[in-house]
């Protein structure tokens, strides 16, 4: 890994600022994760509060291949459409190959949620279940900010200890 020398006052103002920048970028994508989590959590209840379900027809969109460090991986893309009070929506999903096997079936459903009174707020019920109890919505945001701290504290580690470090003192001439 590069190495860059500095002086001793410098690092120690560029620990400074590391450390802040890094806190600064934790709080702004904590926010967004807390936003996220509660934004899917109430659509979860808006529309299981007064839910429609309706078997969907699946079909697969597409399939993308991703290579990394040797590995081949799957994601599948579907799309669903069903009817509701005569107009039709489209839905989009993508799933890992390991889960894609129940929508690669011959006639292939999904049942979908949508709330009765705006039918264009819709998802599939199996995701709705997941964002409906806020103690499992607020265990993964606990976990997903651990991660983030830890994460955001690597950064640091790896920019003050690694990549910007303090020169070493000259030695004296003999």
């Amino acid at each position: 890994m590069i190495s860059i020398p500095v002086s001793a006052a410098s690092h120690s103002r560029f620990v400074s600022v590391s450390r802040w920048l890094c806190i600064v970028g934790y709080l702004i994508a904590a926010a967004v994760f807390v936003t996220s989590a509660i934004s899917g959590h109430n659509q979860a209840q808006a529309i299981l509060k007064d839910a429609v379900t309706v078997q969907a027809p699946v079909k697969l969109d597409r399939i993308e291949e991703s290579r990394r460090k040797g590995r081949t991986t799957l994601k599948y893309h579907f799309s669903y459409t069903f009817e509701a009070n005569g107009v039709p929506y489209k839905g989009e999903f993508m799933t890992a190959e390991d889960s894609a096997g129940q929508y690669l079936e011959e006639d292939a459903q999904v049942q979908v949620a949508y709330a009765r009174a705006n039918p264009a707020n819709f998802e599939r019920a199996d995701r709705l279940q997941g964002m409906q109890g806020l103690g499992a919505v607020l265990g993964r945001l606990c976990v997903a900010l651990g991660m983030l701290a830890i994460l955001a504290f690597v950064v640091h580690l790896l920019l003050t200890r690694k990549l910007i470090v303090p020169r070493e003192p000259a030695l004296p001439a003999a």
